[in-house]
This record gives structure tokens, C-alpha cells and sequence, in this order.
């Protein structure tokens, strides 16, 4: 700190002295008190060991009378003999009484009392004898003595029910001299027994003394070195004191000096008789100037800092000093300082006068901290104040603040509007008086959102800031939440309330939110509306037809006998037949000709149409969905198999009169319908829906417009049902990844053929539910008749080029199968050069094969996909050659590389001399025509050596290899890796 003249030191207030003296001579009485007290401490224990010494004597007095007493008795059988025996034992006896007391955790003060005079103790030493055994029983010094106690007391007992046999023997007149001399013998054993007992147990008492004698001896000269030591230390700080305190001044200086900057703050002394001011070097710092040389500054003159302080803020500062100058009021006081290069800083001072008797200020010390910061702070906290209190006006929904007696601080404009009252209205109020908040759902009753947020808040804890909304405190009710405005008007609403905390985490109010949602609502009824019905007809949608569909089922699940016939004895058959419920699948027929030739426009005229004559013909109970494009659903709910029949009969006739006129056409279109009566003999809602789409599939079969009912009986339904229920496992095997890749190897038969010639075809497996793999024959049937092999191509194709991408095989070239309806897609190609381009491989190692029977039926398709692919460096195989009856002639025009010879050529070969001629003359043409040949079912050695005889270039079958999943084709190397992974 930086001063112009040193003050002279103050005498120290004599209070202060004695506080120092009695710091300094604190340590000596303290210790003069610890050693009083280890002695008090060991001369009460030496006291209770006297005691318990004093009891011993008594204790083996009295059994020793005892035994006395008790021989006598039983040689001469005097009753005082025995009385004197009684006396004696009792005397172990109340010990013993007294000692087992003290051993309980509560013990009873008067028993003890009872029991130590019964054994002759001095009544003022039982309170030491019980304190002295309660504590020390446990300690090493203690703990032998107590336990020669137990085992004397065991004799002592052993020794009175001596005496009881010996008296009841005497009393009785049986006691006989032998049986006298026998009791004298016993009554030595037990005094000889006790000899040592007692002898351990004064010898126990006496080590116990001698342990206390030397821990005293050992504790007062510990205390004796420690207060000598501490007195000469006393001694030696007096001598030294008188040296340090001129150091300890300096130091004090110095260290107040580092307190102040440490805070980030200074010092100032003001004389105010002499006119002057002493700073800190923090100011000079804060402020830009050298403390070193202050002369020159504007510090240095009378005015000190007045001439740097704001304009603006000088007269408050004045103000503030003179009121505390005069008046003693406190002086804190904010203000600007300038400093040296221009601008300013805010500072804080606080001071103190020093005053004469006559109470008059003579010096006035005080502190000056930086605010800065602080300022700043503040003015960003006063922004984003204002930026919130702007927000909050700006934003669409109702904010309203409350204190903790929950009534209104603030609310925004849109409250005003969406509570329909204005902001001087709701300030103040409770706010359940402004806001009327009812549940329409619940007879208009009134919600306390509150109430609500203070239970949510107490339920979850004071963890969070606590709240809850309308949709977890009002449940499903909250929907209905409406605003009751003063004017009588309602406004749906929703709200959220949160808890606003100190830091404390009391509770000081909450902000409530209320969020106008009528146009929400609104669209919610119509989403709702739109999520259950079709747009174009109004009707039920699929999944509505099946949600109600489901509810009939399951309320006749719980009523299997149904309402009943006019006959309420009837049996169950006619039960069934009365109030079973009926279901209709309803396909138009050709109704894609109408589209393609009318227009969609007409199409969906055509469906309206359809629409019509199903609510007119149809009975007002029954349920009617659109479930697809052309596809209807009709729910006949307790309606007769007979009466069902009727009615699918009525619609199908009435559909078929439909006539309209449409794009310049007549429009009419006639409908299949699938009859399903009494559902409840079937599972579910699923089987239900499978067995009227089967039954529409087989009205649609067997000529279309007619109508044709489900039996379980019915093998044509069994068979198609059985391929609806593999389209449904193929359409979860796609969705859920459940195909894997199998492949076959293609062997060359050059022998030139080198690695770069290896084949491989690859095969396809489904896995079924139960973890089966299952082949192709079992599902590609289903795939192909219900259109799904493209999608089933197009995933073989995506596995295969990721599985050539990989490089964990060693074939060159990949045989991938594709169907007649993928040669059909024109989409197929750009979905080819996509997976190309994803997974980066060559076109070069692939060749698809197509079948000729597909190949022939969509000529212009296929002629098309290849040119295209081929393009890119893609090779094809016309697989099954020779099946067909237009064989060679379609083949000048399909430009494919490979004819695989179709297998029923191959098998009997060996003993065929037609099929020889036949698979020699399709090879020759074969090679005429620039193309290889592939030999399939190749089975044994002798078709192989056939074939290399014909001069076939390549073979596949068992004798080459079995399918099998291509991780098992990889490269001995790849399998390694893919082990230690």
C-alpha cells in the first residue's frame, strides 16, 4: 500500500490485553486441568479397587464362617449352627445379587444397594463399585478379577445347595454318620477349591492397582514434561516478542495490502483535519498509472479523486459524504471513475469515520471495489428482461404469472384476448376468479389447474421446477378443456402450468400457459373422422372394418349362444343360425379396363356408384368399408347364412345394373363376391378376413360375377387358402430379412479352364417361423400368382451384389435367376444399375438367367432388358432350353450367352440314345450361334463324362456340388477370418 506518512500506533484497549494473556497462558491451564483430573480419575479408581479389596475380605470371611458353620452342623446337627451358615453365605450371595444387576444393560440401583449391603459393603462405596464395575470390567485390568468372580460365585452356589441337601437330610432324621463325614469331605473340597479362587481374585485386584498406580505415575509425568515444555515455550516466545513486532507490522501492512487486491479492491485513508488522502496501489492500477511515481497524478493535491468522478455521479457522492460526515449515516456509494486513457470504470466505496469525544469525524477509512462487471451484469440481466417481457407480449399463446398466493403479476396481451378480459381486470386477482377453466366432459364442472400442479409437484418430488399439463393432470379428459369467458362464449384450451423457485427451491409462484387449440380440435375430429373412413365414399376404411369386425367377434366370444330365435329352447345349431354374424368380400371385376379406358375420374365414379347400391340394398346395421381400390367389405351382423346368401345375391345384381355414362362410354361393371357365414366358427379377425378373400378369389376364378361362400370342407378353397397363407409368410420374409442366399457350382469342363472361369448360381431359401429353410417349390407358386417374385427378385438381387462386393468368394461369374413378371417390370433395369452403382461392382461377373418359357411369353420385354444390360457388360442365360416347342426359332432373336439344357434331357442320358441326340444337336446349335452350353442335373460321373464327350462346356449338379449357403463357398481364408471374428 502505498502512503505519503506513518500514523503513530494506538494504544491496544486493555480487554484486548487480557484476552492476549489469557490466550498465551491458556495451554498451562489446560494442562494443570488435565492433570487434575487424571488424578482425581486414578485416586477414584484406587478408591473402587480399595473397595472392591475391603469387599473381597469380607466376601471370603463370610464363606469361610459358612463352611465353618456348616461342618459344625453336620457333625453335631445344632439349627444355630445352620443359622450361623446362612448368615455367612449370604454374604456372597447379595455380591453376587448386586453383580448380576450390574451386568444388565438397565440396571435397578436399589437391587445393587440391597445385594452390597446383604455382602457388608460400605454404603458409600456402592455407587463407585457399581460405576467402577459397569466401566471397567471389560478393561485387561479389570476382566481377571471379574472372572475369578464368576467361577467363586459358581462355588458359592454349589456351596449353599450343599447346605439346603444337608439341613433337609437333618430334618428329615435320615442324616447318618457316614453320610455326615461324606458332607464334611464335600464341604472341604468346595473350601479348598475356593482358596485359589480367592487368592486369584486379590491378586487380580492387587495388579489392577498397581496398573492404576503406574498409569497415574505415567500420566503426571507426561503432563509435568508437556507443561514444562509448554512454559518454556511461553517463556521464550515473551523473550522474542518484543523482536517481532516491528516485522509483524511490516507484515500485517504488507499483508493487507495483498487482501485487498486478492478481493480485487483498495484501500483509502482520509484525514480530514489535514486535507489528506492515502490510496492503495490497486487504484493506481485500476486507473492506469504508475504507483511508483504518483507525483503528478491527479491523486496527488487536495482534491484527490474528487476531479475524476463522473460528472453525473459527483454530486450523489458529495451528498452521501457529507450525510455521513454529519449525520453518521452509511456511507456506500456508486460511481464512475475516469481513467487515464478516457474512459471510465464503475466503482463502489464504503467507509468509516473515525470521530473525537466531541464526536466529531477526524479520519475516515474505507474500501473501493471494482463493479464492472457487475454493472454489466446488471444491464444484461435489465436486456434480456426486456427481451423476455417482449417476447412474451409477441408470442400466440396466453402467459399468465402468478405469486405464491397464486394471484395474477402479469399476463400478456393474448391472455387479455383468450380469457376475454383486460390486463388492470386480472392484476391481483386469485386466479381461479379469472380464469374459468371447465372440463366438458365432466358436466361442466370448473378445473382447479393449480390445485392439480401443486399435487403433480408433490408427487414427483422437488427434484425440477415442478408442473404439470392438461394431458397428464386431466388425462383423457383434458380434451374437452374449454375457457368460459364473462361474455358467455367458449374457447377450447389447452394449458401447462410450471413452478417458478428460488434458489432455496421454494416455491414463489407459477407461469401458467393456456394454448388456444378450438382450430387444433377441429382438425383432430376430422383426422380422426379421416383415419377411420375412405375419402372418396365415406365409408369404413380397412381398419375400421376390422376394428368392429374384431369387437363382433369378441362380444360373441362372451356369448357364444347369441340372442336366440323365437324358439328360446332351440339348440345351439340354431343359435348359431339366428345370431351368427356374416361377412361379404366384394371385387369388382375389370374395374382396371374402366380406369384405363374411362379415365380415373369415371373410375371413381364408378365406385360412388357402387357405393350407393350397397347403403340402399344393404340393412342399416350392417357394416360397409371400402378395404382397397375396388375392393368392398361388408359386416352382416346376426344375419343367417341363408339370408346372407340373399342379400350378396341382391348386390351383385344390383351392381350389375349399373349404367352410366362416362368419357363418352357406357359404363357398367359387375362384381365377385366371397361369402363368409357364421364367423365365430372361425379363430379371429385375420382368419376371417383370409377366408372371405379366398372365397372372393374363387368367385373371381370361376367366372366372376357371382357370388361364392367359404367352406372348410371346400378343397379348392383349402388350395388357394394355403396360397394366401404363403403370400402372407413371403410378405414377412421380405419385411423381416428371412430369405437367405444359397449357390451352386458351375463347373467348367476345359481343362484348360483356369480360376478366372469359376461359376456359381445363385439359389434362393426362405426361412420359415419355426426356423426351417424352405425351397423354392414350396413357395414360388403363391409368389407368382399373387405377383410378389419381383420384389422377391429385386432382393435377391441387392444380397447377391452386396455378397460379390464383398470378395470372400472365388468365382468369376454369378448366375442370378429372374422371373417372367421381373422381365415385365420396366423399372427393373434402372433398379439393376442402381444396386450397381451402390455396391461398385463389375456388370461383367453377372449373368442373369431367364427361363424360355418367360423369355417367349414377353418377347419384346425381354429382347429389351437385355440389350440394355448387355450394354453395360452384363451376360444372360436362357435357362430350361429345350422345355419350350419354339425353342430354336426364338433364339436368333434373344441375344444371350449361355443355353442351360434343360434337365429332363440330362438325367437319363446315359441310357437315352434320343436325349443324347437332342442335348449333342441343341449344343451344336448352340455353338453355331456363338453361345456356351450348360448342362444341368448333372448327378453322377458317367453324365459328366458324357458331357465332356459331347463337348458341353460346362456341368452343374450334385456331381459337381450340392446348394449350399454361400458363407460356406467362401475362400478357405475368408472362413478363417471370419472364425477369429
Amino acid at each position: 500500500m502505498r502512503r505519503h506518512k506513518t500514523e503513530p500506533a494506538r494504544q491496544a484497549p486493555g480487554w484486548h490485553g487480557l484476552r492476549r494473556t489469557t490466550a498465551a497462558l491458556l495451554p498451562l491451564w489446560l494442562l494443570a486441568a488435565v492433570m487434575a483430573v487424571i488424578a482425581s480419575i486414578s485416586l477414584a479408581i484406587m478408591a473402587i479397587l480399595l473397595a472392591y479389596v475391603a469387599g473381597e475380605s469380607t466376601w471370603s470371611k463370610g464363606q469361610k464362617d459358612a463352611v465353618h458353620a456348616l461342618e459344625r452342623y453336620a457333625r453335631e446337627g445344632d439349627e444355630a449352627d445352620y443359622r450361623t451358615f446362612l448368615d455367612g453365605i449370604a454374604v456372597p450371595l447379595g455380591d453376587r445379587t448386586a453383580k448380576l444387576e450390574m451386568n444388565r444393560p438397565q440396571p435397578d440401583i436399589a437391587v445393587i444397594r440391597r445385594g452390597f449391603e446383604q455382602g457388608r459393603i460400605a454404603a458409600a462405596d456402592v455407587d463407585g463399585m457399581t460405576w467402577g464395575y459397569r466401566t471397567l470390567k471389560n478393561t485387561p485390568w479389570m476382566r481377571p478379577a471379574v472372572a475369578y468372580w464368576d467361577l467363586g460365585d459358581r462355588y458359592i452356589l454349589k456351596l449353599a445347595e450343599t447346605g439346603a441337601r444337608l439341613h433337609a437330610r437333618a430334618q428329615a432324621g435320615k442324616l447318618q454318620s457316614a453320610e455326615s463325614a461324606a458332607f464334611v469331605r464335600e464341604l472341604h473340597d468346595i473350601d479348598n477349591q475356593l482358596a485359589p479362587v480367592e487368592n486369584g481374585f486379590s491378586r487380580s485386584l492387587d495388579d489392577a492397582a498397581r496398573a492404576t498406580r503406574s498409569l497415574l505415575t505415567l500420566a503426571i509425568g507426561a503432563c509435568a514434561f508437556l507443561l514444562l515444555a509448554v512454559f518454556t515455550l511461553f517463556i521464550r516466545r515473551a523473550l522474542t516478542r518484543s523482536d517481532r513486532l516491528e516485522a509483524e507490522v511490516r507484515k500485517n501492512e504488507e499483508r493487507l495490502s495483498l487482501g485487498f487486491e486478492g478481493i480485487n479492491a483498495g484501500l483509502w485513508d482520509w484525514e480530514v483535519g489535514h486535507r489528506q488522502c492515502y490510496f492503495s496501489n490497486w487504484l493506481y492500477e485500476q486507473l492506469g498509472y504508475d504507483a511508483s511515481n504518483a507525483v503528478g497524478t491527479p491523486f496527488d493535491n487536495e482534491g484527490g479523486l474528487t476531479q475524476l468522478v463522473h460528472p453525473d455521479d459527483l454530486p450523489g457522492v458529495r451528498h452521501a459524504l457529507r450525510r455521513h460526515l454529519v449525520r453518521s449515516t452509511a456511507f456506500d456509494v456508486a460511481f464512475r471513475l475516469r481513467t487515464r486513457a478516457g474512459g471510465y470504470c464503475w466503482c463502489r466505496a464504503r467507509g468509516q469515520a473515525v470521530r473525537d469525544a466531541r464526536g466529531r469525524a477526524v479520519r475516515m477509512v474505507g474500501c473501493l471495489f471494482d463493479i464492472s462487471e457487475l454493472k454489466t451484469a446488471e444491464a444484461e440481466a435489465h436486456t434480456e428482461r426486456e427481451l423476455a417481457e417482449v417476447t412474451l407480449a409477441s408470442i400466440g399463446d396466453a402467459v399468465i404469472r402468478t405469486d405464491e398466493d397464486a394471484r395474477v403479476t402479469y399476463c400478456n396481451a393474448v391472455a387479455e384476448r383468450i380469457l376475454g378480459r383486460s390486463a388492470a381486470a386480472m392484476l391481483t386477482q386469485p386466479f381461479d376468479t379469472i380464469c374459468d377453466l371447465r372440463n366438458g366432459a365432466d358436466n361442466a364442472r370448473s378445473v382447479d389447474i393449480l390445485s392439480q400442479a401443486h399435487a403433480a409437484s408433490g408427487a414427483e418430488g422437488l427434484g425440477g421446477a415442478g408442473g404439470s399439463s392438461g394431458a397428464n393432470a386431466s388425462g383423457s379428459a383434458a380434451a374437452d378443456l374449454y375457457i368460459a369467458r364473462p361474455d358467455g362464449s367458449r374457447l377450447a384450451v389447452d394449458y401447462s402450468v410450471s413452478k417458478l423457485r428460488d434458489a432455496r427451491g421454494c416455491v414463489i409462484g407459477n407461469v401458467v400457459v393456456l394454448y388456444d387449440v378450438s382450430a387444433l380440435r377441429e382438425h383432430a375430429v376430422r383426422l380422426a373422422y379421416q383415419a377411420t373412413h375412405d375419402e372418396l365414399t365415406d365409408l369404413y376404411n380397412r381398419r375400421e372394418f376390422e376394428r368392429r369386425l374384431g369387437a363382433l367377434l369378441e362380444s360373441g366370444a362372451h356369448d357364444p349362444g347369441g340372442t336366440g330365435g323365437p324358439g328360446g329352447a332351440s339348440g345351439a345349431g340354431e343359435r348359431r343360425e339366428h345370431s351368427g354374424h356374416s361377412v361379404m368380400f366384394l371385387d369388382l371385376d375389370q374395374f382396371k379396363v374402366v380406369n384405363d379406358t374411362c379415365g380415373h375420374s369415371t373410375g371413381d365414379e364408378l365406385i360412388r356408384e357402387v357405393c350407393s347400391v350397397l347403403r340402399n340394398t344393404l340393412r342399416r346395421t350392417d357394416i360397409i368399408a371400402r378395404l382397397g381400390g375396388d375392393e368392398f367389405g361388408v359386416v352382416l351382423p346376426h344375419c343367417t347364412v341363408s339370408h346372407a346368401w340373399q342379400l350378396a345375391e341382391s348386390l351383385r345384381e344390383a351392381i350389375a345394373g349399373i349404367r352410366f355414362t362416362g368419357a363418352g362410354r357406357v359404363v357398367q361393371t359387375s362384381v365377385s363376391i366371397g361369402l363368409v357365414g357364421d364367423v365365430a366358427s372361425l379363430a379371429c379377425v385375420k382368419e376371417v378376413m383370409k377366408a372371405a378373400d379366398v372365397a372372393c378369389y374363387m368367385a373371381k376364378k370361376k367366372g366372376r360375377n357371382r357370388v361364392h361362400r367359404f367352406r372348410l370342407d371346400d378343397e379348392e378353397l383349402s388350395e388357394a387358402h394355403t396360397q394366401m397363407a404363403w403370400v402372407a409368410d413371403i410378405k414377412a420374409a421380405l419385411e423381416n430379412d428371412e430369405f437367405c442366399l444359397f449357390g451352386q457350382e458351375i463347373m467348367p469342363l476345359d481343362p484348360s479352364a483356369g480360376p478366372g472361369d469359376a461359376h456359381v448360381e445363385v439359389l434362393l431359401r426362405m426361412r420359415s417361423a419355426s426356423g426351417a429353410l424352405v425351397t423354392p417349390a414350396g413357395f414360388i407358386g403363391a409368389a407368382e400368382r399373387f405377383d410378389l417374385m419381383p420384389a422377391i427378385d429385386r432382393w435377391v438381387i441387392a444380397r447377391a451384389f452386396g455378397t460379390i462386393a464383398a470378395g470372400a468368394h472365388r468365382y468369376s461369374t454369378w448366375s442370378i435367376n429372374l422371373s417372367g413378371a421381373s422381365l415385365g417390370d420396366e423399372r427393373l433395369a434402372d433398379y439393376i444399375e442402381e444396386q450397381q452403382r451402390l455396391w461398385g461392382i463389375p456388370f461383367s461377373c453377372v449373368c442373369f438367367e431367364i427361363t424360355e418359357t418367360a423369355a417367349i411369353t414377353n418377347m419384346h420385354d425381354a429382347i429389351t432388358l437385355i440389350s440394355r444390360l448387355r450394354a453395360h457388360g452384363c451376360r444372360f442365360a436362357l435357362d430350361d432350353f429345350g422345355a419350350g416347342m419354339s425353342s430354336l426359332n426364338y433364339l436368333k432373336h434373344l441375344k444371350v450367352d449361355y443355353l442351360k439344357i434343360d434337365g429332363s434331357f440330362i438325367r437319363g442320358i446315359v441310357d437315352s440314345p434320343l436325349d443324347q441326340a437332342i442335348v449333342r444337336s441343341i449344343n451344336q446349335v448352340a455353338h453355331a450361334a456363338g453361345k456356351e452350353t450348360i448342362a444341368e442335373f448333372v448327378e453322377d460321373a458317367r453324365i459328366v463324362d458324357c458331357m465332356v464327350a459331347m463337348g458341353v462346356d460346362f456341368v452343374q449338379g450334385y456331381a459337381v456340388g450340392r446348394p449350399a449357403p454361400l458363407d460356406d463357398l467362401r475362400t478357405p481364408q475368408e472362413r478363417d477370418m471370419a472364425e477369429l471374428d
